[in-house]
């Protein structure tokens, strides 16, 4: 038979008492103004309760003991966090193969732990002890050089940002005249998004017609919140009417052959106006604009949620068979995003209010950003007990690059088969001192393939030679002799004995494996040892006028590789230079 318990009368079934009142209860027992049981009806504290305080019984905390004391769990969540901020936190893995580490390193066996690895329960256990300090997020992943950006730049920039956000007289520009602007894309790809699916399916899937294709976007806006009209850019030749119906307000269109915003359209937008209205500009440090850029601390994530909840709707409406968002329907989808934007149209953004304050451009704090960067000097000076070693900081900023030197330019080396060269070797061509290779005939530097293609001068590595011809005329192992080419001895010495002259132009050479080829460049400056060169294109119908090409055509050569000083040519139209058909026609042929 089932017994029914009836509390008695007068029992309670919860907690009357607070910390405060046990305490308060302690303190006048043990110093005698109260008894034990007249303590107890006072402050309403169960005997036992109150007996077990006193006599400091069952002190410990209810359940089994941590497998670690609390010294060596406050050391374990501190060498958690500063790796976290140094950019290479760990997951339930990596934890618990840290304290399997730990443990194997003091001697320390835990018969809880299978084969002394704690298991994922304890981690997540672990957690749950420390939700004050630690706590699980999804992180985003950034390039290695975001992360060397250091606080000393960051430091630096704030000093000259400073001084930029005065007036003249030294009052503070208001926040209203102080804009960020930054492009980014609207992708054709609605993301991945939770659903509902039959529980043992393996391949979740939904029907989403999705491309890589993107459209280039320009949003600017002020301290103050507001939002100034939006910028696009199409990849495509031409602009079409429709293109732009249905567009929000004051919306301007452009193109480009990559879709992206260029020179171009930079001095559209900005450049033609920004004298003539007092305009001044203020650049990022490099690869900064994660820390340092409001549109991108808290405008562009919101927004790219936004827009992929739009175009989502879109794609699962009558257009779901499209394979892609179209041209046509782009500035609808625009429209639909302008009005979520700012719901109550006033054009204004209080994320990026947010943002300005976040990066402490405004109001001016340098110390908003400097905490989102790891600090090795704080982390080092902690208490003993719970220090993290040099030896650990040392090595994570090693894994950072923050002490990184930068790397120097490479230059490719040909080698005869059967010979071998030494650093010293190298050193010495590199110096222009024409030295040998194991004492063989002058070594040429050019491609790693055997093609006859053209060299890009917008690469790194600049094809060149070490030294001069031999005054026989012999040219290079494995090249071919230009028809037609004949080297000037006398003009060869005078180039080697002076400096080039800015504003000056000379034929540049650069040399393959089976070919030769000549440039016409204008010589910009010098930077140890290398000669800066801006390069001009031939015409096609006439072989001795030249002219500037679309895209700035820059690359850095050596003194060997500058063959003839050029006569000042004649400017012609449309930009066009005519240069002397004397000087360049032994290099006609090659000319390019």
């Amino acid at each position: 038979m089932v017994r029914t318990y009836k509390s008695r009368p007068g029992t309670r079934r919860y907690k009357a008492y607070d910390d405060e009142q046990l305490a308060a209860a302690i303190e006048a027992v043990r110093t005698g103004r109260l008894s034990l049981r007249k303590a107890c009806k006072e402050y309403c504290i169960p005997l036992g309760t109150l007996s077990h305080k006193i006599n400091k019984k069952y002190a410990n905390a209810p359940g089994r003991p941590t497998a670690l004391s609390d010294e060596e769990e406050a050391s374990l969540v501190n060498h958690v966090k500063v790796v976290s901020e140094w950019g290479f936190p760990f997951d339930i893995l990596d934890l618990r193969l840290l304290v399997k580490t730990y443990l194997s390193k003091v001697g320390k066996t835990v018969k809880q732990f299978k084969h002394n690895l704690p298991s994922r329960e304890w981690a997540f256990n672990f957690l749950k002890r420390h939700k004050g300090h630690l706590t699980r997020r999804l992180c985003q992943n950034i390039k290695t050089a975001r992360a060397k950006v250091s606080s000393e730049s960051v430091k630096s920039y704030f000093d000259n940002l400073k001084g930029t956000l005065q007036n003249v007289d030294g009052s503070p520009i208001p926040p209203t005249h102080i804009f960020n602007y930054d492009e980014t894309n609207l992708a054709d790809d609605p993301g991945i998004k939770k659903c509902i699916f039959k529980r043992g399916v393996k391949y979740p899937e939904r029907i989403r017609n999705s491309t890589k294709a993107s459209t280039s976007v320009m949003f600017c806006g002020s301290a103050a919140g507001e939002m100034l009209p939006i910028y696009v850019v199409y990849k495509a030749e031409h602009i079409w009417s429709t293109w732009t119906e249905g567009t929000p307000t004051n919306t301007r269109y452009n193109r480009s052959k990559s879709g992206w915003f260029d020179s171009h359209h930079f001095s559209d937008t900005v450049l033609k106006l920004a004298k003539e209205n007092n305009i001044i500009f203020t650049c990022l440090p490099a690869n900064s604009t994660h820390l340092l850029q409001p549109l991108d601390v808290a405008f562009y994530g919101p927004l790219k949620r936004l827009w992929r909840s739009i175009l989502d709707e879109w794609k699962s409406s009558a257009k779901k068979k499209s394979a892609t968002l179209n041209k046509d329907d782009f500035p609808h989808l625009l429209k639909k995003l302008h009005c979520k934007l700012y719901p109550d149209g006033t054009e204004t953004s209080a994320n990026l209010v947010s943002g300005f304050q976040k990066c402490g451009i405004h109001p001016f704090d340098q110390s908003k950003a400097l905490k989102d960067l790891p600090d090795a000097e704080q982390n080092v000076n902690m208490d003993t007990d719970l220090n993290v070693s040099e030896a650990v900081i040392d090595l994570l900023q090693t894994l950072r690059g923050v002490d990184e030197v930068p790397k120097q330019r490479r230059k490719k080396v040909t080698v005869e088969p059967g010979k071998s060269i030494s650093s010293e070797d190298i050193q010495s061509t590199s110096a222009g001192t024409g030295s040998n290779m194991s004492g063989n005939t002058h070594s040429i530097m050019d491609t790693s393939d055997d093609s006859d293609t053209d060299i890009s001068l917008s690469e790194q590595d600049v094809v060149c030679s070490d030294s001069d011809y031999s005054d026989a005329g012999e040219t290079e192992p494995g090249e071919s002799e230009l028809e037609g080419e004949d080297f000037d001895q006398d003009e060869r010495t005078a180039m080697k004995d002076t400096e080039p002259m800015n504003g000056m132009f000379y034929i540049v050479e650069f040399c393959g494996k089976k070919t030769r080829k000549h440039y016409v460049g204008e010589f910009v400056q010098s930077d140890n040892g290398d000669y800066e060169m801006k390069f001009l294109r031939r015409s096609q119908k006439a072989p001795f006028t030249f002219h500037w090409p679309d895209k700035p055509d820059i690359g850095y050569v050596e003194k060997v590789q500058l063959k003839k000083r050029l006569s000042p040519p004649t400017q012609l139209r449309r930009n066009r230079f005519e240069f002397s058909g004397k000087e360049l026609r032994c290099y006609t042929e090659s000319l390019q």
